[in-house]
């Protein structure tokens, strides 16, 4: 009994170390995933590809991001979450630095697609690394200053790679953020702290998790904020300048806002169930809620003003529940809490991959924005209405 507490004590000292770099792991890894977002344009001119072809480089690397959540947190549940972000890290460095050297577009597509084996690994690595080092109410704090982390790197991406291609072209853009990924490598592996192994650790147990009913509601959830949200993203440009007739560069920077607004309100939500404001489950609802209700704003916007209103309230709403979720994922499967994380994350990455060309098809059928983001505000509805199904676990004091 001693040596436990012993050994949770020393895990328990090093807890704000960890999270520094789990919010470095989480920084360079979104901005490994969206790198390309910036070089659409460039692609298409450069290579005389049209840009759906382009396109495909978002599914190529979130259909590994998303195939490798689960394994990742098999893999972390027994090897340390240390260890898996480590690899991810590897894979980052070695597959945007091949990048750059891209002379076609099939060869770049097989390095993003494999770019997401490194980045699906470094974020349900640092997803499982948090609650290693954090329990009680500070695991919220600590899960929703990772998540925020996450969209800081998807901001670099917004504001940094735009001057990395204006002053030294797209290939330097893949350098950079492979030499990011390559940097933290080496910090990572030798000076983070390290997470413990669990060789002996039992097989998955598939009917814990896909027997919870739980575990299905909160992968709801994710599918219907982050995919949503980040879904969303892709579209709300094309909205303004097309149907608002608001410049490109204006534009640009009201729609940002719908993803940046979660650098903070990721830590927002966390604060908010660390004082006990809002329980998780109540928090999961209102932020549904609350999105389901900005859809629909944005979707009846016939202002400027209106709109960027819409896309703020939506920004705050999407990224309050990260920590809720993942962490009650966690508490409803004790055995492979890893897995069971990695299982929610998988639905938000479907969603990534399945809700912009349904907007998209929405919009080509109607001729507006309206039918799409109606569509978005009732799927996020039903998924709020649904939530209230979730039976709420007493969260545990134990780390793990």
């Amino acid at each position: 009994m001693s040596e436990t507490v012993t050994s949770m004590e020393k895990f328990w000292a090093k807890r704000w170390v960890a999270l520094v770099y789990a919010a470095m792991l989480g920084i360079v890894f979104s901005a490994n995933y969206t790198n390309h977002g910036p070089l659409i344009s460039t692609l298409v001119k450069e290579w005389g590809i049209t840009m759906a072809t382009a396109g495909f480089l978002t599914t190529a690397i979130f259909l590994t991001h998303g195939l490798l959540q689960m394994p990742g947190g098999a893999l972390a549940d027994k090897f340390g979450a240390k260890n898996v972000g480590t690899f991810g890290l590897a894979i980052m460095t070695i597959f945007n630095i091949a990048a750059g050297f891209a002379d076609s577009i099939t060869y770049l597509l097989v390095c993003k697609f494999l770019t997401g084996i490194g980045t699906g690994c470094g974020f349900i690595g640092g997803l499982r690394y948090v609650p290693t080092f954090f329990a009680g109410k500070e695991i919220h704090r600590a899960q929703g200053i990772y998540g925020g982390s996450v969209l800081l790197g998807s901001g670099f991406v917004i504001y940094g790679i735009p001057q990395i291609l204006q002053l030294v072209g797209w290939r330097a853009v893949f350098f950079t953020t492979g030499g990011m990924a390559a940097v933290l490598l080496i910090l990572w592996a030798f000076f983070a702290p390290a997470t413990p192994a669990n060789l002996k650790h039992s097989k998955i147990n598939w009917n814990e998790i896909l027997g919870c009913k739980n575990i299905w509601l909160l992968a709801f959830a994710q599918l219907t904020t982050f995919g949503a949200i980040i879904s969303a993203g892709v579209w709300v440009n094309t909205l303004l300048t097309k149907s608002l007739g608001v410049a490109p560069k204006t534009a640009g920077m009201i729609g940002s806002t719908i993803l940046l607004l979660g650098i903070f309100t990721r830590p927002l939500g966390g604060v908010i169930l660390g004082k006990k404001l809002l329980s998780p489950k109540k928090l999961i609802i209102l932020s549904c809620l609350g999105l389901a209700v900005s859809f629909g704003m944005i979707a009846r916007s016939t202002s400027v003003g209106m709109a960027a209103l819409s896309i703020v309230l939506a920004g705050i709403m999407a990224g309050l529940p990260f920590a809720a979720i993942f962490n009650s994922a966690r508490e409803n499967c004790q055995t492979n809490p890893g897995v069971a994380m990695g299982f929610v994350n998988t639905w938000g990455a479907i969603g990534v991959m399945a809700f912009p060309p349904i907007i998209g098809r929405f919009v080509d059928i109607s001729g507006t924005f309206v039918s799409g983001f109606y569509f978005m505000a009732a799927i996020t509805l039903v998924s709020g209405l649904c939530v209230f199904l979730l039976a709420e676990k007493e969260q545990s004091a134990v780390k793990s």
